[in-house]
């Protein structure tokens, strides 16, 4: 296992974030830069993310029930974010939307194959399909319509199938599920407009990261115990959920393999969406936003730290 190579997977997310922090605390940009930032990101780059992330997407019969179960798990600690807010004490809009997505592409791939190479990532790939279908599908339009404080109508609705995430949706779908996707990708015109779309999704994560860090604020001591709360009840919901599900569902379906455990824990473990920071930073008032950021940070460090732990603890667990 290599252990040894960690910190290259992890150390460009914790420098981007301390890069942004520091900018910040040089007031490099203005405010309405930073928003400017945001509301490109989330209306015009996510969406290009997305798309590349369906196109890459291995849509192999063999990993619908996994990917099932995911889908079911983020469907759960939607719901229960929803129920179990308010009775944690949050207030905040975005808070029970905090729960229910995981850093699949952004931080478990690295870890997971840093440490168990990449010949095991069948399992974590099966996860990833239902993980990555659920952000696209559920997660991030209902995180628009509920974080914009607009009801589900059908004008609402006629104008976000009508919005450049779908539209991104539909076309990497429609190239997936025809097959032609990789003749679209061997053209000239066809393949160099998908390589576009992927460097603009590829800018999307970086300027998410220095937002983040430019709204954490460290100086506030209230601020910072509601962040750390937030990460403790995500952590509480995720790890009851998930291995309930794990348990009843998913150990039938991994038939033995001895990485899928360490597979599930990786994806779980890790911090939550990227795109929903970017979400709070354009719809949210800017203390939600610091408080997002603040535990965006304060969950990356705890998702990183578990997974060493786990890691390490692992010759007594086998």
């Amino acid at each position: 296992m290599q252990l040894d190579h960690l910190l290259r997977s992890v150390l460009p997310v914790i420098l981007l974030i301390a890069f942004g922090f520091w900018l910040q605390r040089r007031q490099f940009l203005p405010e309405a830069a930073v928003g400017g930032l945001t509301k490109l990101v989330s209306d015009y780059l996510i969406p290009c993310t997305i798309f590349t992330t369906f196109m890459g997407l291995d849509l192999r019969p063999e990993h619908f029930g996994l990917a099932a179960c995911v889908f079911l798990i983020q469907l759960l600690l939607l719901g229960s974010g929803f129920l179990t807010a308010r009775l944690f004490g949050f207030r905040r809009r975005f808070a029970p939307l905090y729960p229910c997505a995981f850093a699949f592409g952004f931080m478990a791939i690295p870890l997971f194959s840093t440490v168990f190479g990449l010949e095991h990532m069948g399992t974590l790939t099966s996860m990833g399909v239902g993980h990555e279908l659920f952000i696209g599908l559920v997660f991030m339009p209902l995180a628009r319509l509920y974080l914009k404080g607009e009801g589900a109508t059908p004008r609402q609705i006629g104008k976000n199938l009508l919005s450049p995430l779908f539209l991104m949706i539909f076309l990497a779908l429609v190239l997936q599920l025809s097959g032609l996707r990789d003749q679209v990708a061997a053209t000239d015109l066809g393949g160099g407009i998908i390589d576009t779309i992927g460097q603009l999704g590829g800018i999307s994560s970086t300027l998410i990261l220095l937002t983040v860090g430019y709204r954490i604020r460290l100086d506030n001591p209230a601020k910072l115990r509601e962040s750390v709360r937030l990460v403790v009840w995500r952590y509480l919901l995720i790890f009851v959920i998930s291995y309930a599900v794990k348990a009843l569902l998913m150990d039938p379906m991994a038939g033995g393999d001895p990485f899928f455990d360490a597979a599930f824990f990786t994806l779980i473990s890790q911090h939550g969406s990227v795109i929903l920071n970017a979400y709070i930073a354009q719809y949210g008032s800017r203390e939600d936003s610091e408080i997002a950021s603040n535990a965006f940070a304060v969950n990356a460090v705890a998702g990183i730290a578990l997974f060493v732990v786990y890691v390490l603890a692992l010759p007594w667990l086998s």
